[in-house]
């Protein structure tokens, strides 16, 4: 085997175990046997979740990166949401409109409701166009919209003549908790939007595939 060969076995098997790291299918190569044990094959979340295998002809999303050091996990992220701005940001505006909306009206409003659909509906999108770590874009999503609201609500205070010490240790004991709702909702909504996009390639891919089988 050659250098050159060898180089690009190396940078493959890479791909693949940064893909398996973040839970997504990885194809198996050439002449490897997938091995499936039955508690796989019959598990609750498999049924409802099929595997579905990464999407296809996508660059690798760390090429380019060289960062090393015991604070690669956090440059590693940014790098990525670096990279693809609008599939967060864009998708945390949407976030931040939902989750005011919910706020103002209520669960049991019909604005509340669809504020409500809103916001997971952002996330979700955040995952969909978040291809390249579509949990990281979620959760950024997420904790996006929970800042700008959050800064909303202080200004909207503090206009009103509102000090920030008049909140309280119980306020802020409630932000806490609405920012790690946030942030899960748009890690698990990022997730979702992630592997309905791998999904529907898939389906679609397969689809192609039996027509021009006919």
């Amino acid at each position: 085997m050659s250098t050159d060969d060898r180089s690009a076995s190396r940078a493959e098997a890479r791909r693949r175990a940064r893909l398996a790291a973040r839970g997504e299918f990885v194809e198996p190569e050439e002449g490897e046997v997938e091995v499936v044990t039955p508690r796989q094959r019959g598990s609750f979340v498999n049924r409802m979740f099929p595997p579905a295998p990464a999407l296809p002809s996508r660059p690798d999303p760390l090429k380019g990166f060289s960062g090393e050091g015991p604070l690669r996990p956090i440059t590693v992220r940014l790098y990525l949401l670096r990279q693809n701005p609008f599939a967060w940001i864009l998708p945390g505006m949407g976030a931040f409109v939902g989750y005011i909306a919910s706020l103002s009206y209520g669960a049991e409003n019909v604005l509340g409701l669809v504020g409500t659909f809103i916001m997971f509906g952002s996330l979700i999108a955040a995952g969909w166009f978040g291809w390249q770590r579509p949990t990281l874009f979620g959760t950024a999503a997420g904790i996006l919209g929970f800042v700008a609201a959050t800064a909303l609500i202080l200004l909207t205070f503090a206009g009103q003549g509102v000090s920030p010490d008049t909140f309280g240790l119980n306020a802020i004991g409630q932000l806490f908790f609405q920012a790690l709702y946030l942030s899960g909702l748009g890690f698990l909504g990022g997730w979702y939007g992630g592997y309905l996009r791998r999904r529907q390639t898939q389906l679609s891919t397969d689809q192609r595939a039996r027509q021009r089988r006919r």
